[in-house]
């Protein structure tokens, strides 16, 4: 199993409901892509990515119908094995560490140009 992609994503039914960001985990195994709900402990497969995603929406959009006729939403949480989340967290780690050089190099110029140190930093929550 080799570990492709984290994705925090949301589902939506519709304008009726929307959850809050969910833990998506994307793996290669043998010849498929697998993608696991590690929120939900769902999972499913595609031979792509997209098509492993599409078909965890489903599955998803399936678990949570099944728990409103079933009338168990509060049990609905059922998050995955630690060593999903172990490799959720590594490969969101390496995303962001890209992500930061990526677009640090992209301002390095500009940041020694105009002299860090006269600048205003923001930060904004998510």
């Amino acid at each position: 199993m080799k570990v492709k992609k984290a994705i925090r994503a949301k589902f939506k039914v519709d304008k009726l409901w929307e959850s809050p960001a969910l833990h998506i985990l994307l793996t290669q195994e043998d010849d498929v892509i697998v993608a696991r709900c590690l929120d939900l402990t769902i999972s499913s497969h595609g031979n792509e990515e997209t098509d492993a995603i599409n078909s965890l929406t489903e599955a998803v959009k399936e678990a949570i119908l099944s728990a409103i006729e079933s009338d168990v939403i509060g049990e609905i949480y059922d998050p995955a094995h630690s060593k999903y989340w172990r490799m959720f967290n590594e490969a969101e780690a390496k995303q962001i560490n890209l992500q930061l050089k990526k677009t640090l190099k992209k301002s390095v110029s500009e940041i020694l140009e105009n002299r860090l140190a006269h600048s205003t930093v923001e930060i904004s929550h998510a």
